[in-house]
C-alpha cells in the first residue's frame, strides 16, 4: 500500500492553517491513472472554499510531504514528492503486472525486473505501440 500525508501551511487572517490530508496513492492511480491536483484536493477536505481568499492563500505555498508508505518512500526527498516519478512508476508496474501471465508463458520468466534489458525493451514497446 503506497500513502503519503500532504500538508500545506499558511497563516490567514492572523491564524495559522495546517490543511492535510493522507493520501492513499493507489486508491488515486486507480481511480484517476495519476494523481489529481493536490492543491485542490488539500481544500476540498479541509472544507476551504475555492471562491475564497483563503484558497488563494492555500495555491500560493507549496504542499509538504511526510509518512510515506510503500514505494512512495523512494520518491520522497526532504518534504518533496516526486509525483511525476512516482506515477510513472505506479503505471509500469501496473503494466508489467498484466503482462506477467504473458511473459512467463511466452519467456519463461518468472520476475521480470531479473531481465532489466528485457524489461527496458518490454516497456519501451509498448510505449511506441501507445503513441502510433
Amino acid at each position: 500500500m503506497n500513502k503519503i500525508t500532504a500538508r500545506i501551511e499558511f497563516s490567514f487572517k492572523g491564524k495559522e492553517h495546517k490543511p492535510s490530508s493522507v493520501l492513499d496513492l493507489d486508491e488515486l492511480m486507480i481511480k484517476h491513472r495519476t494523481i489529481p491536483p493536490l492543491h485542490q484536493h488539500l481544500a476540498i477536505v479541509n472544507n476551504i472554499d475555492s471562491y475564497s481568499y483563503e484558497y488563494e492563500m492555500l495555491l500560493g505555498e507549496d504542499i509538504q510531504f511526510s509518512d510515506a508508505e510503500g514505494l512512495a518512500k523512494s520518491f520522497v526527498t526532504n518534504n518533496h514528492f516526486d509525483q511525476i516519478a512516482f506515477e510513472q512508476y505506479w503505471l509500469e508496474q501496473e503494466l508489467l503486472k498484466k503482462l506477467a501471465p504473458t511473459i512467463k508463458q511466452q519467456l519463461d520468466i518468472d520476475d521480470i525486473n531479473q531481465n532489466p534489458a528485457l524489461k527496458s525493451v518490454i516497456l519501451s514497446a509498448y510505449k511506441m505501440g501507445c503513441n502510433s
